[in-house]
């Protein structure tokens, strides 16, 4: 019997399996009856199988996309059906949309594909793949009655409202959770409706790192509000899933859902967008595009390193720590634009600082080169993160990469911007670029976070070439 970590692999093997047992049914279905078989054709062509092979392969990405192949993945009935039901809907349409194209205009012949074995291949397969997830969430309601496979849960908030979430959890193992205890900044050491108390909210981190915590219920008063968002924003949700009692407040995050525990609602904080899988999708379009880039721009990054000798003493290449995905620093790479002791001069121009909060412009900034300042310009001092996007420390698109002293004077609702790679481009870029103060700069950053998508990333790209242009907001 699979453990708990192991049932997404169990869930994945057998999705595969399915998929192959079918093919071969398909196979010898079509074999033993001619007729099942495209005009002309006594069995399967190599384009049906390419056709079956295909739309298996696009299901089982969709469903990874999904998260259906996550480790701890809980699956259920309904969700689970649904979200299967349209994977296989979505590469049907998409398959067929293409293959009968295909069929008229390249190949120039009549019914090539075997219809009847398309549409038995596509319900037979969708169906055996919502039976799997049937037989998963039997096994997991199975474990859960003996105590096993269940989530490890922690509350904010030692109050009557947390006791009122413990006690009815308490003995329900059909729920799939186990409350560990509480969190509480305010309680003593005793025991919380029967129920130790583990801490203080700083200690989140540590509780998810060292016990494995998997879901923290927030239970505080709406007065609150300030240390809930503390807990949303601090990395922690990166983790774990994160729900909240109505009750406790006015939920102002996007990306929210009802959720019910035998007849306890709680509210349902989704990660954002750029989980394990998606992270995945997009590092492998950085690279393509960094690739691409680094091709088609190294003759001018050859042009300028000369230039910048020429016209100032000092390295080609500025390096600079930034922080990065997780507050992991790394060293930032652009051509240089200033003289070489610019860090030195900057306490010396804090007092012109003409952004809001923690960043650091000025428009007329002395310690920018005369070639430097055409560089900035034209944005092309920034080609040298082509380099970082290939090592892994930045993305193509995202927020902002943060110097250590200005996460230092972060608020707690800005530590998100950390839950992902910095961008060499990102939605404050293009909208409005340094025009924007440093608030609203955040909030664009956590809505892409929150909303990421590939078409997004691509549609920033792509505005970000007339922004870039227009050299609108660049100093």
């Amino acid at each position: 019997m699979p453990g708990k970590r192991s049932l997404h692999r169990w869930v994945l093997a057998a999705d595969i399996f399915s998929g192959v047992l079918v093919i071969n049914l398909v196979y010898f279905l079509v074999g033993s009856n001619p007729s099942l078989a495209a005009p002309k054709h006594t069995g399967l062509t190599l384009l049906d199988v390419l056709f079956y092979v295909t739309f298996m392969s696009l299901v089982l990405t969709s469903v990874a996309l999904n998260s259906d192949y996550a480790p701890g993945k809980r699956y259920s009935r309904l969700s689970e059906a649904g979200m299967l039901a349209r994977s296989s809907l979505v590469s049907f349409a998409l398959l067929v949309s293409s293959a009968f194209l295909l069929e008229d205009f390249v190949l120039s012949q009549n019914e090539i594909f075997s219809r009847p074995g398309i549409v038995f291949m596509v319900t037979v397969y969708t169906f055996l793949l919502i039976d799997i997830r049937l037989i998963a969430h039997s096994l997991q309601s199975r474990w859960f009655d003996h105590g096993g496979f269940r989530k490890k849960m922690v509350i904010v908030g030692a109050g009557a409202e947390g006791a009122k979430v413990y006690d009815h959890l308490k003995g329900k193992n059909w729920l799939g959770v186990k409350c560990l205890g509480f969190v509480d900044q305010k309680a003593t050491g005793a025991p919380v409706a029967e129920a130790q108390l583990l801490g203080r909210v700083e200690d989140l981190p540590a509780l998810v790192a060292e016990r494995g915590v998997e879901e923290i219920v927030i239970a505080l008063p709406p007065e609150e509000h300030e240390l809930m968002q503390k807990i949303v924003n601090n990395g922690v949700r990166q983790n774990v899933k994160l729900r909240i009692i109505p009750d406790a407040l006015a939920y102002p995050y996007s990306n929210i859902d009802i959720q019910e525990y035998d007849g306890l609602a709680m509210i349902d904080v989704s990660s954002p967008r750029l989980d394990v899988m998606h992270s995945g999708v997009k590092r492998i379009m950085d690279i393509g595009l960094a690739l691409v880039l680094l091709v088609f721009d190294l003759p001018f990054m050859l042009f300028i390193a000369v230039g910048i000798k020429l016209s100032s003493r000092g390295p080609v290449i500025f390096r600079q720590t930034r922080l990065g995905k997780d507050g992991k620093s790394f060293e930032m790479m652009k051509f240089r634009s200033m003289v070489i002791d610019a860090d030195s001069q900057r306490k010396k121009l804090e007092r012109r600082n003409e952004a809001k909060g923690p960043i650091f412009k000025i428009r007329d900034d002395p310690r920018i080169t005369r070639f430097g300042r055409l560089l900035r310009r034209t944005s092309l001092d920034e080609l040298p993160q082509i380099i970082n996007v290939l090592k892994g420390d930045m993305s193509m698109v995202g927020p902002r990469p943060p110097l250590p002293e200005e996460v230092g004077r972060y608020k707690s609702q800005h530590l998100k911007r950390l839950a992902v790679r910095p961008g060499v481009t990102g939605l404050w870029q293009v909208s409005g670029r340094d025009r924007r103060d440093f608030e609203d700069m955040a909030k664009l950053d956590l809505y892409y976070i929150e909303n990421w998508s590939g078409w997004m990333d691509l549609k920033i790209i792509l505005k970000t070439i007339p922004v870039v242009l227009s050299r609108r907001g660049a100093y």
